[in-house]
């Protein structure tokens, strides 16, 4: 599984995590002479909440709020944002 967040962030999956990925448009020659993508892996998840989860507290982080009320309007920004991304 590979489903696309936003910009160059991806949530992706192997038979026994979740991985969220961070492209950077790059590509790379391996030894094998195969081109492959350079991405940045942000962290291991065992289910798809907890990724989620992740992902909102690492915009959280990047939060630039001067107060608590800034920040509070941000993260129910963040929240609106990723529920519209996952609401079908």
């Amino acid at each position: 599984m590979k489903v696309h967040i936003e910009n160059n962030l991806y949530l992706e999956s192997d038979p026994y995590q979740y991985l969220l990925k961070e492209y950077s448009g790059k590509t790379y020659t391996n030894k094998k002479g195969e081109e492959i993508e350079g991405y940045s892996t942000l962290g291991h998840f065992g289910t798809i909440n907890q990724a989620i989860k992740y992902l909102m507290e690492m915009k959280i982080k990047e939060s630039t709020a001067k107060n608590l009320t800034e920040l509070l309007r941000e993260v129910q920004q963040i929240k609106k944002d990723i529920n519209k991304k996952i609401t079908v």
